[in-house]
């Protein structure tokens, strides 16, 4: 009876008002209220227990400073991410000002043929893992030591 009843639940059966899990010894820097585990349609999160009074939310998994450099505005480090479908990647920790973004992991490594600042390592069934330029115009790849292509 779709189009006048709009009711969902999830396929597992469980009820989706059970109470929320508390952070413990943490409160909101907004409010000052408890901070609790919530699940959005991406997951589970941080969020404050004053909400719709307060909007405070935080990623339940904090981003991974990987310690190299942004290669675009080169005053942020690069940070290890997780998509909201759940994928890796690694931008620039000065978003939204730099929005350098890239999959494959980061390697401080200047590019020996154009010169970027950065070298991926990027991991494929067919080459195995190599050192790639993440700038296309250059091609640069090189496998990495102890591989063979």
């Amino acid at each position: 009876n779709y189009p006048t009843c709009s009711y969902t639940r999830d396929l597992d059966g469980t009820q989706r008002e059970q109470e929320p899990e508390t952070v413990e010894g943490r409160n909101c820097p907004d409010c000052d209220s408890t901070l609790v585990i919530k699940r959005g349609k991406y997951g589970k999160f941080i969020g404050c227990s004053g909400y719709p009074g307060c909007r405070y939310i935080e990623p339940l998994e904090k981003p991974e400073d990987t310690g190299v450099t942004c290669p675009k505005c080169a005053n942020g480090s690069l940070m290890k991410r997780k998509s909201r479908r759940g994928k890796i990647f690694y931008s620039c920790a000065t978003y939204p000002r730099c929005d350098y973004a890239t999959w494959n992991e980061p390697l401080a490594e200047p590019c020996p043929r154009c010169g970027w600042p950065i070298l991926t390592l990027k991991t494929t069934k067919r080459r195995g893992t190599e050192k790639v330029c993440p700038q296309k115009e250059c091609g640069f790849c090189e496998p990495v030591d102890g591989e063979t292509p």
